[in-house]
């Protein structure tokens, strides 16, 4: 989607968000994984933490970016002096950031020339280049929302307008990592129900090919006992009652030499009486 016609030279086209959720939904169909809050959420944060990562390149002191092993490395207390005043910069010390290149890939640029000016994830670019303000629609509990006031700008200048609030970077990691878990388990049932449905329709396929094959045995001795010299017609009947109620006895009575099949049903017949 980067070489495609949604990358602008700040950012993506309005609207990529909603054509992610539509091919997310290919791979994961039960996830129910939207543009807005997920996608647009995760996106924000993967960008900011892209951002940190590019200062810690570039001006990192004491600790830096170690691109073999994908992570921020160095004097532990130093770092966390300065993710102090980053939010979400924190858990990014010795975490390896696995999708590093493809982010960079994709976002670098973007960062590099202003395109998260209004904030990390945020900002979509219309057909014509000017940019809107993507709001988010998911409220989460106060106690996570920072509030900032957007009278001054990254640059110095005066900007009066509204407040705006955003979400806390952490929880939303979070709430994306429960939602990621949640669809393994749901992938982890489903797979163990088509196991068991499996195992179910051999049973049942099993089952049927006994039942057809016990019936073709019963027909088989029915046609022996019609024909087979040496029993009245009495016996013969009581015959088909006593094997043929007994699969086993049927298909044994079956795979006998016809002078041992007399001597068979009568000795069925005795034992009956008894």
């Amino acid at each position: 989607m980067n070489d495609s016609s949604w990358k602008v030279d700040t950012g993506h086209k309005s609207g990529y968000l909603t054509y992610i959720e539509k091919e997310m939904a290919k791979v994961l169909p039960h996830a129910d994984l939207k543009a807005d809050p997920h996608i647009r959420s995760k996106v924000k944060i993967l960008k900011k933490q892209l951002s940190y990562v590019l200062e810690i390149m570039q001006n990192g002191s004491g600790f830096g970016w170690d691109d073999e092993k994908k992570m921020v490395t160095g004097d532990r207390e130093t770092y966390m002096g300065w993710a102090k005043s980053r939010e979400g910069a924190g858990p990014l010390y010795m975490k390896p950031m696995v999708n590093f290149d493809k982010l960079y890939e994709v976002y670098a640029t973007d960062l590099a020339k202003g395109g998260s000016a209004k904030g990390p994830g945020e900002e979509e670019i219309v057909e014509d280049g000017s940019t809107v303000d993507a709001q988010l629609t998911s409220k989460p509990a106060k106690e996570n929302i920072p509030e900032l006031n957007e009278d001054t700008s990254p640059s110095g200048g005066s900007r009066h307008g509204r407040k705006r609030t955003y979400p806390d970077d952490d929880a939303l990691e979070s709430g994306l990592a429960s939602v990621s878990n949640t669809i393994a388990k749901f992938l982890e049932a489903e797979q163990e129900n088509a196991k068991t449905m499996n195992g179910l329709q051999r049973a049942f396929m099993h089952e049927s090919q006994i039942h057809e094959q016990t019936s073709a045995n019963r027909t088989k001795l029915l046609d022996i006992l019609q024909n087979l010299k040496g029993l009245i017609t009495e016996e013969v009947v009581m015959a088909i009652r006593v094997i043929g109620g007994d699969a086993g006895k049927t298909e044994l009575f079956i795979n006998l030499r016809d002078d041992y099949k007399v001597v068979f049903v009568r000795q069925e017949l005795d034992a009956a009486k008894k």
